[in-house]
């Protein structure tokens, strides 16, 4: 493995945090301290090269935006055994084609995080949000409700939707499984389950 010197200055209660994110991706601890007169703990840990890949915005997620990171190439290793751990949970699967709608993300978000909102367009085993739960799960991000006749759907109340992840392009290629594919273009990034694998996935349910 390519090792990688990587140094984050970090307010103390999410040291615990970072120590916890490195560790996964097969990190050594090579040193931790206070920074006199900042109030930060510094930690430096030597990462495989292949543990960098999301580690940014891993980092910031679970320091609430606080952590500075700063790395450097720093060495050639010896491979370290075993792979570094994916995500334990697994994805919301759009049931079919088709814009999503506040009823139907409502419904879905209860699921798990979503990384669509009202109104983009989704297709049939698109995943558009992390499961809570490790199986796979089909929901429904484009039902509508009926409407009566005090309410059209140009009037449609948004009040209830829990804003979605924003997936860079390092967090999407981080977050895929084997069996997941990585759309790019100009304008967006769309992850989908790969079609000659849908076959083989575990568990997957509708709702």
């Amino acid at each position: 493995d390519d090792g990688e010197a990587v140094e984050v200055r970090v307010p103390e209660e999410y040291s615990g945090a970072v120590i916890e994110t490195l560790n996964l991706r097969k990190g050594e601890l090579q040193d931790m301290g206070l920074e006199e007169g900042e109030g930060l703990t510094v930690v430096k840990y030597l990462v495989p090269t292949r543990g960098m890949l999301g580690l940014k915005s891993s980092l910031l997620s679970s320091t609430r935006g606080t952590a500075i990171i700063d790395s450097v190439f720093d060495s050639y290793r010896p491979r370290i055994k075993g792979e570094i751990q994916g995500r334990d949970k697994g994805s919301l699967l759009a049931f079919a084609d088709g814009g999503a709608t506040t009823f139907g993300i409502e419904g879905a978000q209860d699921r798990g995080k979503m990384f669509v909102k009202v109104g983009d367009d989704v297709y049939k085993n698109m995943i558009v949000g992390i499961h809570q739960r490790p199986a796979d799960l089909e929901v429904n991000v484009c039902k509508t409700k009926a409407l009566n006749n005090m309410r059209s759907a140009t009037k449609e109340v948004k009040t209830g939707v829990i804003a979605p992840v924003d997936m860079s392009l390092d967090s999407c290629v981080e977050y895929l499984n084997a069996d997941e594919i990585l759309e790019v273009t100009p304008s967006l990034f769309r992850m989908a389950k790969n079609p000659d694998m849908l076959g083989k996935r575990k568990g997957g349910k509708n709702k």
